[in-house]
């Protein structure tokens, strides 16, 4: 019987610009790719091939006004270069090499703060360009 091997978040990290991002929460991360139609007139049934493909994240990170790279990041959404890029990477297991990566332009940062509880960041992270790794 082969056995199963489970990943749990302990075995994940996010980088943002090379550093580990120490009190992520959560994050998440969504591949997609376009289906572009191609039927034709007389067609009677729809058709399409691959298209574009894309990737958008999200992390949900603790706010420590000591934590160095989470404060980076959070201050990055203030950057106001064209050419703001930094490289992200989703890691889902850090003991092997299963993460997606590629360049990013962070889109949001929003924070939610409730009395008696840790202040959460929320980030959104658009890819541009290829995107490198796997699953």
């Amino acid at each position: 019987m082969r056995s199963m091997a489970v990943r749990t978040g302990s075995n994940g990290q996010l980088r943002w610009r090379d550093s580990v991002i120490a009190r992520v929460r959560s994050w998440s991360v969504v591949v997609s790719k376009d289906g572009l139609e191609t039927t034709q007139l007389g067609d009677f049934d729809r058709t399409y091939c691959s298209g574009l493909r894309g990737m958008t994240g999200t992390a949900d990170i603790m706010y420590d006004p000591d934590e160095l790279s989470a404060t980076q990041l959070f201050n990055d959404i203030n950057n106001n270069a064209q050419t703001a890029l930094s490289n992200v990477e989703f890691i889902l297991d850090s003991a092997g090499n299963n993460e997606l990566s590629g360049s990013a332009v962070l889109t949001s940062v929003s924070a939610n703060v409730q009395v008696g509880a840790v202040t959460a960041c929320s980030v959104n992270f658009t890819i541009t360009g290829p995107i490198a790794g796997r699953f």
